[in-house]
């Protein structure tokens, strides 16, 4: 794997990738990217998957979409999203693997 000094990103790649890692600072957020990890799923859907109302899932979904987490489609009435990248559900994951690996180190899990 390249090492990140290796991109040399301008300062404005740094400052997009900062923005877009706030997204993922709330874990509503980072459940919705698991269950669209699986593909593409309706807002209703997901609310119903989170036991959360439409109107919560839909301000999230509006948050990552502005910041390109997601992308959606529209049917009829009914917005389908999924991610836009699957190169983010992979990063995600070896977020989640780098932390479980910590924590074992140090007796946690």
């Amino acid at each position: 794997m390249p090492k990140i000094s290796a991109f040399a990103p301008e300062a404005d790649l740094i400052d997009l990738h900062a923005a877009f890692c706030t997204i993922f600072s709330s874990p509503i957020r980072l459940r919705i990217m698991d269950l669209l990890g699986d593909g593409e799923m309706s807002v209703g859907a997901v609310a119903e998957a989170l036991h959360l109302s439409l109107a919560n899932v839909s301000q999230h979904l509006r948050l990552m979409r502005n910041q390109g987490a997601v992308v959606f489609r529209r049917d009829g009435k009914t917005l389908y999203y999924r991610v836009a990248n699957p190169k983010f559900i992979e990063g995600i994951l070896k977020i989640r693997e780098g932390l479980l690996e910590e924590l074992k180190k140090r007796g946690g899990f």
